[in-house]
């Protein structure tokens, strides 16, 4: 997806700006997300089934609320704060879990890689997904304030991941390539919101995005181990 043309020399040692990863090399960092919103699925699906005390106090803990959704639920730990991370491991239904998923596997892989395969790059990766989550849910919640709002979803945290894998493969340029379509969809499903039968997390999704634009190299720099000097 990069302008440049491909480069057959040695690897750039940059991780910003690495060389072209192997088919299928889906960093540990992303299958270990990928594992636990499919096991926060199973058991919400198991829930359903097992009576609604287990199904609302997951809710409780990860759906972000406003409004009148949020008198329904007593505060969540943390005061109320666990909600704006958590709620990108919930989803409503499995055809959203694995669209989701499929999103997580295609740009997080892209965008973890210049992380590094330590504990260091897989921490700073984590603290960056969960800054895009907490942006799309505060956004969403800005948003939807004083009405009444049940958002859930990875989409917020991965929205975030679509400027990061134009960071990371491609720079600002193929960043704003990447960012603009994806803000511009959404721009277009707010604008058709009145005519859905169930609302989609727009706002959720361009806050996620806004973030991924402005802090992706941050996050890299910062979780960069610092070279040593002779």
């Amino acid at each position: 997806m990069a302008d440049t043309e491909p480069d057959h020399s040695e690897p750039s040692q940059d991780p910003g700006r690495p060389g072209q990863p192997p088919a299928f090399n889906i960093p540990a960092v992303i299958v270990a997300l990928a594992a636990a919103i499919l096991a926060v699925q199973l058991v919400m699906s198991w829930s359903l089934s097992a009576g609604n005390s287990v199904h609302a106090m997951v809710l409780w803990l990860g759906a972000v609320r406003t409004g009148a959704s949020a008198d329904q639920f007593p505060p969540a730990p943390l005061f109320g704060l666990t909600p704006y991370v958590l709620h990108a491991f919930l989803h409503f239904g499995w055809m959203h879990t694995l669209v989701n998923l499929g999103a997580l596997v295609a740009f997080g892989s892209a965008a973890a890689r210049p992380f590094g395969a330590g504990l260091r790059g897989a921490a700073g990766f984590l603290g960056f997904y969960c800054a895009c989550a907490v942006s799309g849910a505060v956004l969403s919640s800005l948003m939807h304030w004083g009405e009444a709002s049940l958002m859930v979803g990875a989409s917020t945290a991965v929205s975030g991941l679509v400027p990061a894998a134009g960071w990371a493969f491609g720079g600002p340029r193929l960043m704003w390539r990447l960012a603009l379509p994806w803000l511009g969809v959404n721009a277009a499903l707010a604008l058709a919101e009145p005519f859905f039968q169930h609302s989609i997390a727009w706002e959720g999704h361009v806050g996620g995005i806004l973030m991924g634009m402005a802090a992706y190299p941050l996050f890299l720099a910062i979780s960069r181990p610092k070279a040593r000097r002779a």
